[in-house]
């Protein structure tokens, strides 16, 4: 009895769970779709017929420990609200005393490879501190980079919903 080398299949999902990326973000999860695949088995390897389809997804709160961690420009206390297709932060900057900063931010995809924030308004003790608020945003941007990926990924579009960042692409898969 000889050993096949290749099983086709017609179709694959896998899904990655709390993958951390080596900046730091946690995606809360990866899902992997595809048709008509070829299965290596010694050693394991897939061959896609054509692109796998992906939706990551990233929570407000994995957001949120990010940027507490990363503490961009010396903010703090960061709080993430993700709805309606925006991003809602609030941070902490501590000059004489700590001044809480609000703003409204959208995502822009780059490239098809990267995640930029953009900052729309920011308000900060009633005044506006826009130019201030971008060069902070400039020693994170981009918040995501698929480089950090296990596989290669192309980022198609970004739905900022009630609580959730999702990001819809493909995956190729194959050598």
């Amino acid at each position: 009895m000889s050993k096949k080398s290749e099983v086709q299949v017609g179709s694959f999902e896998a899904t990655f769970r709390d993958l951390l990326l080596p900046f730091g973000l946690r995606v809360d999860a990866v899902k992997l779709a595809a048709q008509d695949v070829k299965v290596g088995q010694h050693p394991f390897k897939l061959n896609l017929a054509k692109s796998a389809n992906v939706l990551a997804t990233v929570s407000q709160g994995n957001l949120s420990e990010f940027l507490n961690k990363e503490k961009p420009g010396g903010l703090n206390d960061f709080e993430v609200k993700l709805e309606a297709g925006k991003l809602y932060v609030s941070a902490t900057a501590k000059v004489v005393f700590d001044i809480r900063a609000n703003a409204i931010c959208s995502l822009d995809i780059r490239d098809g490879k990267e995640v930029w924030i953009v900052l729309e308004t920011v308000d900060m003790l009633g005044v506006g501190a826009k130019g201030l608020v971008e060069k902070q945003l400039e020693k994170i941007n981009p918040i995501l980079d698929t480089e950090d990926f296990p596989f290669e990924m192309m980022i198609e579009k970004i739905t900022i919903s009630e609580g959730e960042l999702i990001l819809i692409g493909t995956a190729n898969l194959s050598e």
